[in-house]
């Protein structure tokens, strides 16, 4: 049964990650994964991350859809929509504790890569467009963790901020309606969540109305080290939960 502090935490959480989005196009399940997890069994909060996901990508991409270039990340799009039930898969059968633990490890060392600004060498672009889009098709699928893998293989790849943002949007609404319908099919989308996740939706599109008004006002550049440390703080904090130490 939906509680009325549940709603109330959810809603501060999800509120919290979608102005990070708006303000920075990244981070919404990176802070919302580890929070969410803290309050609700992860097999639950996953499916509801992926789905508030599909719908900021969409309006994102909506928006900036004429600078997408699809041919250019048609691999990465085949190979992530290839793996991602596999992801739903070990959603499905690894413990909640386990996927804490590999969550937390995960979005700590994405969080730290990002916060460096280190770019990867890339000698065969196919085979890293294939291999980004497998892992994020897996991380989604299982902890909804997609972008990190994608953020990293398009920033090496010299775009424009505006094809990177739609490019990366076009990237998550087809990951994350791929990973929906697997849900659904698997049975862990029910009339409870639906029922959470219609609370949640006015609340996720006013913080990334509030995020992307922001970043006219606020140093973007500056915000997205801060947004990053509470990333690591949060993937840090998963991990020691996962562990039992919290």
């Amino acid at each position: 049964m939906i509680t009325l502090q549940a709603i109330l935490i959810g809603a501060g959480i999800i509120l919290v990650a979608s102005f990070v989005q708006g303000l920075t196009s990244f981070g919404f399940a990176l802070i919302a994964l580890p929070l969410l997890s803290l309050f609700m069994p992860i097999q639950r909060a996953v499916p509801i991350i992926v789905i508030l996901s599909m719908l900021i990508c969409l309006s994102v991409f909506l928006s900036i859809h004429r600078d997408a270039n699809i041919r250019k990340i048609a691999l990465l799009i085949i190979a992530s929509v290839i793996t991602a039930p596999l992801g739903t898969l070990f959603l499905i059968i690894i413990s909640g504790n386990t996927l804490k633990i590999i969550t937390g490890i995960l979005i700590t060392v994405f969080a730290i890569f990002l916060i460096s600004g280190r770019s990867i060498p890339i000698a065969n672009e196919k085979v890293a467009y294939i291999s980004a889009g497998a892992i994020s098709g897996v991380l989604n699928g299982s902890i909804s963790v997609s972008g990190p893998p994608m953020a990293l293989m398009l920033s090496n790849q010299g775009m424009s901020k505006q094809m990177f943002r739609a490019n990366l949007a076009l990237v998550g609404v087809i990951l994350n309606a791929v990973t929906t319908v697997t849900f659904a099919y698997s049975g862990l989308i029910d009339q409870e969540l639906s029922v959470y996740l219609l609370w949640m939706l006015p609340v996720m599109f006013i913080g990334t109305w509030i995020g992307a008004k922001a970043v006219r006002r606020l140093n973007e550049q500056k915000f997205k080290k801060y947004s990053l440390g509470l990333i690591i703080l949060s993937g840090i904090w998963t991990l020691l939960t996962g562990l039992g130490i919290f």
